[in-house]
């Protein structure tokens, strides 16, 4: 939960509680909470029972998570999710897979030190994962501990005894949490797609890890790839190194691959990928190892220092004027230059922003198609599909809506008081937009009643509401203001 005096975005944050690490396994005691914010916040809490240690996680208990994530996806601007250290790494990974096209951050995190022991760590890891979860639009399943931000499928526990517990050998931290908070846009992800988000719960459990070591039996092997294996992880020596004396070996991955199980060689170090894919066929049958190749995310850039300071400066809002006049080509050079086109200008309002405003539906495809985020907020709360909507630019309702954008839950608790104005002025297209943007129409305003009584007090009404008309009647509404006494 927030503390006092933070912003009202942190508070938008949905706290899932799962699981408990620690020697004697204890529950944490309830705690005082910090006096409440001064400015309305919204806050839900959801405690999974019974309350687990992490070590006794499950791909069912995966599967609840992310369930409990799309649930209530629409009502929050970030997840943080309290869990224990020994298989959060595993969980986070696991969850990066699960959230098909992610627009909002899901941040893991936890203690080494139980949260109600004075020296705890908890306190600090918390309040870190609530203010990124609150503050950035960061769409990706992260693990936050100890001032950083790690990519939710990139790290692992590497130490027992120290509040750096974790650790991230092949890319650094998404963000760090120092006097400033510093994200690396560079390495965020960005989405690329116009889909929706969902969470795909189908795991397959007959998959394994298989580690090479000297002196293994051509009969451990076997037996690790009988049926119902389907698929392993091979991890092997230096750059992707497996022996090539060891006809054996070679012949029951061979069997193995011949019967569909795909196998992915990794390297057993923390640090660097597999150079090469090794072809066993020179000493006996091709094993037909895949290659998997670990791929560094972080972006070299050779601008120098200064020259970069002032291409981040410039590039937003020349990409919103860019956005305004739909200019697609100006967009793709500023995208060339290194630019992350998803962030804002001195107001906070994105390309995405500009281009609903003014209707350029092209404009809103490049930028959904490279990365722009639907949930980005300008200094005004607005979102894109927001703007959109205040603009009537329907077409792009619909594109914003079909990407997963929908409008917050401010916006809906005050939409009953628009839809009365609209209906009482007999506006048919106002109210069109908002039911594409996903108002409901009987939502009653700030005196009680809801668009359709209003209308039916001052006109005769033949709109037939979706929600309430039959089965597979289009929505092709026809008002017509009739006059009292007419």
């Amino acid at each position: 939960r927030d503390g006092n005096g933070l912003a009202n975005d942190l508070s938008r944050c949905f706290i899932c509680c799962l699981s408990r690490d620690g020697p004697q396994g204890r529950p944490t005691p309830p705690q005082p909470l910090s006096p409440p914010p001064k400015k309305h916040t919204h806050k839900h809490r959801l405690e999974c029972y019974p309350l687990l240690d992490s070590s006794n996680m499950s791909t069912e208990d995966w599967g609840k998570i992310g369930k409990d994530i799309e649930k209530n996806y629409e009502c929050y601007n970030g997840f943080v999710i309290l869990h224990g250290t020994d298989t959060m790494a595993y969980t986070a990974s696991a969850l990066s897979f699960m959230c098909e096209h992610l627009g909002k951050p899901v941040i893991l995190t936890g203690s080494q030190v139980p949260i109600y022991e004075m020296r705890s760590d908890g306190r600090d890891n918390l309040m870190g994962a609530l203010l990124i979860a609150g503050l950035f639009v960061i769409p990706e399943v992260c693990v936050y501990f100890r001032n950083k931000l790690y990519r939710g499928n990139r790290v692992t526990k590497v130490d027992t005894g120290s509040f750096n517990a974790f650790a991230s050998p092949n890319l650094p931290p998404l963000a760090k949490m120092d006097v400033d908070i510093t994200v690396n846009w560079d390495t965020v992800w960005r989405a690329n797609t116009s889909t929706k988000f969902r969470v795909r719960t189908e795991l397959n459990r007959n998959v394994g890890l298989l580690r090479l070591f000297p002196g293994i039996t051509a009969a451990t092997v076997r037996s690790f790839l009988q049926p119902p294996m389907e698929g392993v992880v091979l991890e092997t020596y230096g750059t992707g190194n497996a022996p090539d004396n060891r006809a054996d070996l070679l012949a029951e991955l061979k069997e193995a691959t011949d019967r569909g199980v795909i196998i992915i060689n990794t390297t057993q170090c923390l640090r660097g990928t597999v150079s090469k894919v090794y072809a066993t066929g020179e000493v006996g049958a091709s094993a037909a190892l895949s290659k998997a190749t670990d791929k560094a995310s972080l972006i070299l850039n050779a601008v120098p220092q200064e020259l970069e300071a002032i291409r981040d400066a410039l590039a937003p809002p020349l990409a919103c004027a860019a956005a305004k006049i739909g200019d697609v080509e100006a967009l793709e050079s500023i995208r060339e230059m290194g630019s992350y086109l998803s962030v804002g200008d001195y107001d906070g309002r994105t390309p995405l922003h500009i281009a609903a405003c003014e209707g350029h539906l092209k404009v809103v495809q490049y930028l959904l198609e490279h990365g722009s985020s639907v949930h980005s907020r300008d200094r005004y709360g607005d979102t894109p599909l927001s703007n959109a909507v205040r603009f009537r630019r329907k077409d792009i309702v619909r594109l914003l809506r079909k990407t997963g954008a929908h409008l917050s839950r401010e916006q809906l608790a005050v939409s009953g008081t628009e839809l009365c104005s609209l209906a009482a002025h007999g506006d048919l297209d106002g109210l069109q937009i908002w039911h594409l943007a996903g108002a409901v129409l009987n939502t009653p305003g700030y005196d009680g009643q809801s668009a359709l009584s209003v209308v039916s007090t001052g006109v005769l009404l033949r709109f037939l509401l979706l929600p309430y008309s039959p089965k597979n009647t289009p929505l092709t509404h026809l008002l017509y203001v009739v006059r009292p006494g007419t």
